[in-house]
C-alpha cells in the first residue's frame, strides 16, 4: 500500500504541472489572440523600389455651409465640417464655441468619412491604396482624440415644437457639444444619436456645432504584409472593443487602416417634430405558405408624447394606394407601442401582392410605408418613410428535438412568434456527420413547425416565398477600407453581384452596416447574410464590454430589420457568441425583430465548416472534397488584369513580384495557401510568363476555371445536401491581389466571368470528377422540351464528335444527361467541349466550353502556337443605356479567351462596364452577340476594345 506522502507527492506533481501546462496555454493564447505586442522586426517589413507618393498638403478652403433637405423633412448637416487632432483644440486658448474662433489651422473634414479620408483628401497623406503608401501614414491617427467642427444658420426657423439632433453613426466614441452644452454621448460605430435640443439650438444667428471623436482603447498594432512575414495574424487587440470596424487592425485581406475608420462615418441631420414623435417602426409581411395570392401586413411602432398633457392623436398610413388611419391617446410623457393588424384594418390584408424575389427568382418589389402622426388639431406632429418588401422567409434546417431526436424541420419565423427563442445553441448537439444541431428549447411545440422526412441532412436551406433558395454569392470583409460609403461607389458593386448571377452577400462581421448597404442588397436583389462584430472563437478576442455589445445589437435590429434582404442574423464570424451572451443575442433578436432565422454559428451550426482558402491544383477536389452543405466560405488566389494592377503597383514594383505584390495580399507560402502552386500552373500550363501582362492574361485563366470550378461543385450536388455556397471573398475592401470576383476598380476579370458562368439560373455544365453531363436549374421557371447539345472540337477548330438529349427540367431542379466521354476516339492533346441549351425553337438558352487535355499531354502550351486572330465588330442597336453588338471571330483560328473593355476617346478603360460575356472563345467564322451596359450620356468617341490570348488587340468606334 502506498503512503499517503506519496500519493500527496503525485497530486502535488500532477497539480505543479497542470500549472504549468496552463499557463504554457495562457501565455500560446495571448500571442495569439493579440496580434503583435510589438512592432514586427524591421527585416520583415515590405520593401519596394517605387518610393512613397509624396503628399502634399492643399490649402484650406471655405466650404460653403450647405444644408440639404433629406427624406422626411430632415436637413442634412454634412457640408463645411472642420477637423483638428486634440492637442491643436488644447493648445488654442480661445473657446470652441465662440463666433470669433480662429480654426485656421483646422483642416476641410469630409462628412460622412473617416479622420483618415479627411486628411488623404486634404493632402496631409497619400493615397494608401497606391504601392506601399499606406507605410508612409503614421499610426498614432488611432491613438489620440479628435475634433469636428461645423458652424451654421438653423435651417427653420422657431415655430416648430421640438428640435432633433441626430447622428447615424460615429467611431469610435463621442461627446456632442451644441452651443457650449453636452447634449449627449455615443459608443460604438453602429448606434444612432438622437438628442432633443430644443432651447439650445439658436434659430436665428450662428450655431457651433462639436464633436469630440475619442478613438478605441485597444487599436493594436498592424502586421505589414511581405514575402518574408507573411499576412500575419488576423486582428488583434481591437477585437475587444466590440462594435467596431475590427479588421481595420489588419486582416489577411487588408492592411491596417491607420485611423481604425474613426470619425463621423455616417450622416448627421437635425429633425423637427410637434410634441408626439414616432419611433423605429416595423412592417412584417407574413404569406399563408405555400399560398401567395395574398399578404397580411402588421405594423408596430413606438409613438412618444413629449409634452406634459395628455394628448389625443391619429396615426396615418399610406402604402400606394391603401390608405388607413387609427386614434389613440397618449398621456404625459407616455410611450405606446401600437399594433396595426390585418384583424383590425381590413386594408392591411392584400390580395396578390407584388413580392420581393431575390436575384434569379424573381424582381424585388419594393414598397413605401408613409406613417405620419397628427396631433388633435389635424397638424402632422412627425412623418416617417419606410421601404419594405412583402415576402416571407422560411428555413429547413436538423434540431434535436425536447425528446432528444434529431428531427428536420421548416418554419417560419413569422408563425411561431412567441416572444421567446426556440433554439438553444448553447446545448447543442453533434450529429453522426460531424456538424452540430440546435436544441429546441423546452416548451417549443413540434406542432408550430413542419415536419420534413429527411432526417440525416443537417444543412440550413433558406427559402423565400416557398421557394428553396440556391444560395450562391460572397463575402464583403468590409465595402470599403476608408469607409467611403456612397451610393456612387457601392453600386456598381452590387450592379457586379447581380451580373454574375449572385443572390447572396455575407456582411462578414457586420462591417458593412449601414443604410446604403441595406437599400442596395434590396434593389438588387441580393439575400444578406449578417454577422455582428466579433470573429473566430479560440483565436479572435471576444469584447470586453457586454452592454455595449448588446447595445449596438439592438440599434442595428430596430434600425434595419425592414429590410426584405436580410435573411439571416449571426453573432459572429467562425464561432459561437460568448456564453455570457448568447442567450441574451437571441432574445433581442425575437424581441426587436423575429422575422429571421438566428444562425449561432458561420460555419459549424446548419453548416459546412469554411474554407479552403487556397489555390487548388486540381479542381476535381472542389467536387470530391468540398462540396457539400451550405457554406459561408470557400475561395482561392485572383490576381486582377494588368491595366488594374498598374493602377495601385508601381511602375518599379510591377515586376517581377515583389512585396508590393505581398502588400496588396499576394500571400506567400508562409501562410499555406499555395501560392506556389497558382504561380506554378500560369507556367506549367500556359509557358512561363515572360512579364506582367503576359503573366495576367494566362492567370486569367486558371482564376476562370478554378471560381466556375467552385460554383459547379455545388451545382453537381444542387439539393442533395448541398444548398449554399458563398465565396470568400467577392468584393475587394481596397486594392487586392486574392479573394475577389472583380477588382477595386469594378474591373472584370477571370474570376468574375467564371463564377458567373458557374452561377447561371439555367445552367449546362461537364463536372469536373465523374465527367458527367448535368443541368441544373436554379430558378422557379420550369423547362420543357429543351435539348442538351455537347460537342468536341480539336485545337484548329474542327469538329470531331457531338451528342445531344431532349429533356424537361422542373423548377429548383437538376438533370444527368450523358457522360463526357469520346467513345471509340483517341482525345485529341488539346480539345475543346463545347455544352448548350437550346430551346424548341433552336435557340440557345444557356452554353459552357471546357478546355481539356488527354492524359500525355496535360497543359495548354500548344495555345502558344495558334495565329493571331482579328474579331470584327457590329452595333446592332441601343436601348436605354444598353447596347447591343455582334462581334465575330475573322479568322481562320480559334480567337481565345476574348475580353471586351469599353474605352473612352484617349484609349482609356471606362469603368464600371457590364459586358454580357467575357474570358469566352469563338470557333474560326463565329459570331456572337454581346450585351454592355453603361452610365453614358452620349456615344461619341466611345470604343469597344477586343483582347485576349491570341487576339490582335484593336477597337472600334461604338456607331
Amino acid at each position: 500500500m502506498k503512503s499517503p506522502s506519496h500519493t500527496y507527492k503525485k497530486i502535488l506533481l500532477f497539480t505543479m504541472l497542470f500549472i504549468f501546462y496552463a499557463i504554457q496555454l495562457a501565455d500560446a493564447q495571448y500571442k495569439l489572440n493579440f496580434g503583435l505586442t510589438q512592432t514586427q522586426p524591421s527585416a520583415t517589413f515590405p520593401l519596394g523600389l517605387g518610393k512613397p507618393d509624396k503628399a502634399v498638403a492643399k490649402n484650406k478652403m471655405t466650404v460653403p455651409v450647405r444644408v440639404a433637405v433629406g427624406k422626411d423633412g430632415r436637413y442634412l448637416l454634412n457640408d463645411g465640417w472642420e477637423l483638428a487632432d486634440g492637442n491643436t483644440v488644447n493648445a488654442n486658448l480661445q473657446s470652441l464655441f465662440s463666433q470669433t474662433y480662429n480654426s485656421s489651422n483646422w483642416y476641410n473634414a469630409v462628412v460622412p468619412g473617416t479622420v483618415l479620408t479627411s486628411l488623404v483628401a486634404q493632402g496631409i497623406y497619400p493615397d494608401p491604396y497606391m504601392g506601399l503608401n499606406n507605410l508612409a501614414i503614421p499610426d498614432s491617427l488611432c491613438r489620440i482624440d479628435w475634433w469636428y467642427r461645423l458652424a451654421f444658420t438653423s435651417p427653420v426657423a422657431g415655430n416648430h415644437t421640438i428640435t432633433w439632433l441626430n447622428l447615424d453613426g460615429i467611431n469610435y466614441k463621442a461627446d456632442i457639444w451644441l452651443n457650449g452644452k453636452l447634449v449627449g454621448n455615443m459608443e460604438g460605430a453602429f448606434v444612432r444619436g438622437k438628442y432633443n435640443v430644443t432651447g439650445i439650438l439658436k434659430n436665428d444667428g450662428k450655431n457651433i456645432l462639436a464633436i469630440h471623436i475619442y478613438p478605441p482603447a485597444n487599436p493594436g498594432i498592424p502586421h505589414e504584409q511581405s514575402k518574408l512575414a507573411g499576412a500575419g495574424p488576423n486582428g488583434g487587440q481591437l477585437a475587444l472593443d466590440g462594435p467596431t470596424f475590427i479588421s481595420s487592425e489588419g486582416w489577411d485581406w487588408v492592411p491596417g487602416i491607420r485611423d481604425r475608420n474613426i470619425g463621423i462615418w455616417q450622416n448627421v441631420f437635425l429633425a423637427y417634430t410637434g410634441d408626439i414623435s414616432i419611433g423605429d417602426a416595423q412592417v412584417i409581411s407574413n404569406l399563408p405558405l405555400p399560398d401567395t395570392s395574398y399578404a397580411e401586413l402588421t405594423i408596430k411602432t413606438p409613438v412618444t408624447n413629449h409634452s406634459h398633457f395628455a394628448k389625443k392623436i391619429t396615426l396615418e398610413g399610406t402604402i400606394g394606394d391603401i390608405h388607413f388611419t387609427m386614434p389613440q391617446d397618449l398621456q404625459p410623457g407616455e410611450t405606446k407601442n401600437i399594433q396595426l393588424t390585418p384583424q383590425e384594418i381590413a386594408v392591411l390584408k392584400i390580395k396578390h401582392p407584388k413580392l420581393w424575389w431575390p436575384n434569379g427568382y424573381g424582381a424585388p418589389n419594393l414598397h413605401v410605408l408613409q406613417l405620419k402622426v397628427l396631433d388633435q388639431d389635424g397638424k402632422i406632429a412627425d412623418i416617417k418613410t419606410i421601404s419594405f418588401g412583402i415576402r416571407e422567409l422560411s428555413y429547413d434546417l436538423l434540431v434535436n428535438t425536447v425528446e432528444k431526436k434529431p428531427e428536420r424541420i421548416n418554419y417560419q419565423p413569422t408563425d411561431v412568434l412567441t416572444g421567446k427563442a426556440i433554439f438553444d445553441n448553447i446545448n447543442r448537439v453533434k450529429t453522426k456527420s460531424g456538424i452540430f444541431i440546435p436544441s429546441l428549447v423546452e416548451g417549443t411545440k413540434l406542432s408550430k413547425l413542419n415536419i420534413l422526412p429527411d432526417s440525416t441532412n443537417p444543412f440550413l436551406v433558406i427559402k423565400v416565398n416557398g421557394q428553396k433558395v440556391f444560395c450562391k454569392g460572397g463575402n464583403w470583409g468590409m465595402d470599403d477600407a476608408m469607409k467611403r460609403v456612397e451610393r456612387e461607389r457601392l453600386e456598381p458593386a452590387f450592379r457586379l453581384h447581380r451580373e454574375a448571377n449572385f443572390n447572396m452577400i455575407r456582411n462578414w462581421t457586420g462591417e458593412c452596416t449601414e443604410d446604403i448597404f441595406y437599400q442596395l442588397a434590396d434593389e438588387y436583389g441580393m439575400l444578406v447574410w449578417n454577422d455582428f462584430w466579433m470573429s473566430t472563437e479560440g483565436y479572435n478576442l471576444n469584447p470586453l464590454n457586454d452592454p455595449l455589445m448588446m447595445d449596438n445589437i439592438r440599434e442595428t435590429v430596430k434600425r434595419f430589420r425592414n429590410h426584405p434582404s436580410i435573411a439571416i442574423w449571426c453573432p459572429r464570424n467562425e464561432g459561437y457568441a460568448p456564453v455570457s451572451i448568447e442567450n441574451e443575442i437571441a432574445e433581442i433578436l425575437v424581441k426587436e425583430d423575429g422575422t429571421r432565422h438566428y444562425s449561432g454559428n458561420s460555419r459549424e451550426i446548419n453548416l459546412r465548416q469554411s474554407g479552403g482558402w487556397h489555390y487548388t491544383e486540381n479542381i476535381a477536389d472542389y467536387f470530391t472534397k468540398n462540396a457539400e452543405g451550405f457554406t459561408t466560405e470557400i475561395g482561392t488566389y485572383s490576381v486582377p488584369v494588368a491595366s488594374t494592377i498598374r493602377k495601385f503597383i508601381k511602375q518599379e514594383d510591377l515586376w517581377p513580384i515583389g512585396d508590393a505584390w505581398y502588400y496588396h495580399d499576394l500571400h506567400s507560402d508562409v501562410t499555406g495557401l499555395n501560392l506556389k502552386g497558382y504561380l506554378n500552373a500560369v507556367d506549367s500550363m500556359y509557358g512561363k510568363a515572360s512579364g506582367l501582362d503576359d503573366f495576367s492574361k494566362k492567370a486569367q485563366l486558371i482564376n476562370y476555371e478554378s471560381h466556375r470550378a467552385i460554383f459547379e461543385a455545388w451545382n453537381s450536388k444542387q439539393w442533395k445536401n448541398a444548398s449554399g455556397i458563398l465565396l470568400w471573398m467577392t468584393h475587394p475592401a481596397w486594392p487586392s491581389m486574392i479573394w475577389q470576383t472583380y477588382s477595386w476598380d469594378y474591373e472584370t476579370h477571370g474570376s468574375f466571368y467564371g463564377a458567373k458562368k458557374g452561377s447561371e439560373p439555367l445552367h449546362i455544365q461537364m463536372n469536373a470528377d465523374d465527367k458527367a453531363i448535368v443541368v441544373i436549374n436554379n430558378s422557379i421557371q420550369a423547362y420543357k422540351n429543351i435539348t442538351a447539345v455537347a460537342k468536341w472540337y480539336d485545337i484548329a477548330g474542327k469538329e470531331i464528335y457531338a451528342k445531344s438529349k431532349k429533356i424537361n427540367l422542373a423548377i429548383n431542379d437538376l438533370a444527368t444527361v450523358f457522360s463526357a466521354d469520346l467513345p471509340g476516339i483517341a482525345p485529341p492533346p488539346v480539345y475543346l467541349v463545347r455544352l448548350t441549351l437550346v430551346n424548341k425553337a433552336s435557340i440557345s438558352i444557356a452554353e459552357n466550353a471546357y478546355w481539356r487535355t488527354n492524359a500525355e499531354t496535360k497543359n495548354f502550351k500548344a495555345f502558344n502556337g495558334l495565329p493571331a486572330t482579328t474579331i470584327s465588330y457590329k452595333h446592332i442597336q441601343s436601348i436605354d443605356g444598353s447596347y447591343y453588338f455582334r462581334i465575330k471571330n475573322e479568322s481562320a483560328s480559334i480567337a481565345l479567351s476574348i475580353k471586351l473593355n469599353l474605352l473612352d476617346a484617349k484609349g482609356d478603360i471606362v469603368l464600371p462596364a457590364f459586358f454580357s460575356h467575357g474570358y469566352f472563345d469563338l470557333l474560326p467564322n463565329e459570331e456572337k452577340l454581346i450585351n454592355l451596359t453603361a452610365e453614358l450620356k452620349n456615344l461619341e468617341g466611345y470604343r469597344i476594345g477586343f483582347t485576349g490570348y491570341n487576339i490582335i488587340p484593336s477597337n472600334t468606334l461604338i456607331n
